[in-house]
């Protein structure tokens, strides 16, 4: 806990005030969470400080172009969002699978109760630990705060629980992010029932889905394959669109008013919907099977059905002449319609011999299929969405998490709680835009990832990911390189355990946060290589935040230039020794057009150096530390640059 007693008067007041403040805001719904040890979560947020960190080439997988997209953070994922400055209020979709407290799963450190930054993991929190829910809930509150803080204002925010605290965390997210704000509690099939439980077998897990404000998130569809859409041609050239064949003309159930039969201009036969009905009104059938050119009646040929849906005169023709009579008419007519093209919504096959199909446009499911409690086939169309149970063919199961896993690294990982690729899938398409970015603070194995880059792929999405993953330090397994890069390199390259496969585009920088607080005496200690680092994961312009991304240029190929961004604007670093203080002057601007015109970048100069008694045309100049330090979030008017504390300042 914080020490109130050595704060000044003015900041006691301060806190009072927002703590006053986050009560009534939390409490506009109803819903003040409370339990032992609780602190508010900015209180904790404001004392975790940015880490230095570095990037990590051995485990970043593909060129810069693919590199600068996605990220693979390895370190405690508090202080990993902290450090990520340039991406804050950036996130389209907070997507994350937390520890469950099953009492196998997750840790907790007591010095967080003091110090946030500790790096420790801490211990494992037992299922007989009578403070188990306190702890998992001093633990939870801080980083579901700061994942709503990454997020857009349009941000969606979907986080997996079981039943072990579906309750607790349904309350804390009512209450960082407002009741109002839930867009659903989707309960999915992880497992199929078993007779060995007692009283109730679980069967199902869940995803509490929220937004940063209801009014701004869009709930889409889900995206199409290109598997799905080559199923569309166009027979008859239609000027509509292309259309899928062989679309049910019926729906579901009997339905007194639409269960009849109708008769075909081509054979004369009369079909009807079986057990199921037409799904479409009466009227509007007719207006369909006219437009082969023919006329219609209706006509009781006794079939216990209603009145069927006839060539007109049939009622009447009381000899088999007259009736070949009137279908030879009724053929010819709907032959010559089905030679010309473009045929009605209602056909008869591509051939005129089959039963009555509906004809399902591309152009009215290309937006995709809208998600509800079960898939909806292509031809069904939009529907609302109006439930949340999705059952193990939407979703998948734990089960197949785990063999996907088993086959892309081998078995032996020792990872048991692997979420099914579908389900991810599915969230992600739902709720992250094609081009937007996707956050994963429990990266865990790296489905988010792998999820990521299979549907930039299969539906020809730009979507990124940030991925913060540490694992069990206390053995030494950092589950960020010796799992989640592994599985996510194997996916890009298509070296995977069960065989090879085609590789797919996309790539990974790796980052490994470090133990030591970024202040200004620790930036200007980097070597360069350290710097340029630094630099990479977290310049951003105010144009574009985090979309600022640099591309690294070959190590050692200028002395000056080491980055361009997506202008072709090149990126400078004066920083030959950090021993000495770095200066843009004449000489060093003149070098650094030398080396613009050579590498054939724009004409702007995007320079870091400690002082600039020199600007030349075109320069854009960052001082060291001071613009290092405020794009990793530090406030120059309210922050100390340094982050000594009193005590030590005074040992000094």
């Amino acid at each position: 806990m914080m020490d109130y007693e050595l704060l000044p008067r003015a900041a006691l007041i301060r806190m009072l005030q927002e703590h006053d403040q986050a009560m009534r805001e939390a409490g506009k719904d109803g819903i003040v969470l409370s339990y032992t040890g609780r602190t508010a979560p900015w209180q904790i947020i404001r004392q975790v400080k940015p880490k230095l960190h570095k990037i990590v080439k051995k485990f970043s997988v593909g060129d810069e172009s693919h590199q600068v997209h996605n990220e693979l953070w390895d370190g405690e994922n508090l202080s990993t969002m902290v450090t990520l400055y340039k991406h804050r209020g950036q996130v389209d979709l907070v997507l994350t699978d937390p520890p469950y407290n099953t009492g196998e799963d997750f840790r907790y450190n007591d010095k967080w109760d003091k110090d946030p930054n500790d790096p420790d993991l801490g211990q494992l929190v037992p299922k007989d630990d009578g403070s188990r829910h306190s702890k998992w809930l001093k633990f939870m509150t801080p980083r579901i705060w700061m994942m709503r803080e990454m997020l857009k204002p349009s941000g969606v925010m979907a986080i997996c629980i079981d039943h072990r605290e579906l309750y607790r965390l349904g309350m804390l997210m009512d209450e960082i992010f407002g009741e109002g704000n839930r867009l659903a509690i989707i309960n999915w099939q992880k497992t199929t029932p078993k007779n060995q439980a007692q009283h109730i077998t679980i069967t199902t897990e869940y995803v509490l889905v929220y937004a940063k404000a209801a009014e701004r998130a869009t709930t889409g569809h889900v995206e199409r394959s290109k598997l799905a859409n080559a199923r569309f041609s166009n027979a008859d050239n239609d000027p509509l669109s292309d259309w899928r064949v062989g679309g049910d003309p019926t729906g579901k159930g009997a339905s007194p008013g639409a269960n009849y039969a109708i008769q075909s201009p081509f054979t004369g036969e009369f079909h009807d919907p079986k057990e199921r009905h037409w799904a479409n009104k009466r009227a509007q059938v007719k207006k369909w099977v006219e437009e082969w050119g023919v006329e219609y009646e209706d006509c009781d040929i006794g079939d216990d059905r209603g009145k069927a849906l006839a060539l007109k005169g049939w009622s009447q023709a009381k000899t088999e002449r007259a009736r070949k009579i009137i279908l030879a008419a009724a053929k010819k007519a709907a032959q010559a319609r089905l030679d010309k093209g473009a045929w009605p919504m209602l056909y008869w096959g591509i051939d005129g011999q089959q039963k009555p199909s509906k004809k399902i446009y591309r152009t009215l499911v290309m937006q995709g299929a809208v998600p509800q409690s079960f898939w909806l086939d292509d031809e069904e169309g939009p529907a609302e969405l109006d439930a949340v149970s999705w059952l193990r063919n939407m979703s998948g199961r734990s089960r197949d998490g785990i063999e996907e896993l088993d086959s892309i690294v081998g078995k032996g990982h020792g990872f048991e709680t692997v979420k099914p690729l579908k389900l991810i899938k599915k969230i992600i398409q739902i709720w992250c835009p094609q081009a937007g970015l996707v956050l994963d603070p429990f990266a865990g194995s790296g489905t988010t990832g792998q999820a990521v880059i299979e549907l930039n792929s299969e539906t020809e999405a730009a979507r990124r990911f940030i991925l913060i993953e540490q694992g069990n330090t206390d053995k030494g397994d950092h589950y960020a390189k010796t799992l989640t890069a592994d599985r996510l390199k194997r996916v890009l390259t298509g070296q995977l355990a069960s065989g090879k496969r085609n590789p797919l585009p996309g790539g990974f920088r790796f980052i490994e946060l470090q133990r030591e607080k970024i202040d200004a005496d620790a930036v200007n200690a980097l070597a360069r290589e350290e710097m340029i680092d630094l630099l990479l994961t977290s310049h951003w312009d105010q144009a574009d935040k985090a979309k600022s991304y640099l591309r690294r240029l070959p190590a050692g190929a200028h002395r000056h230039l080491f980055a361009v961004n997506s202008r072709n604007e090149g990126f400078y670093l004066i920083w030959d020794d950090s021993e000495q203080t770095s200066v843009l002057n004449r000489d060093a601007y003149k070098r650094i057009v030398a080396e613009g015109k050579a590498a054939e970048v724009a004409p702007k100069y995007h320079v870091y150096a400690s002082i600039a008694p020199y600007t030349g045309s075109g320069i854009e100049f960052y001082k060291i530390p001071d613009s290092v330090l405020e794009h990793i979030g530090f406030n120059p008017r309210s922050d100390a640059y340094n982050n000594e504390t009193s005590e030590e300042k005074a040992d000094a």
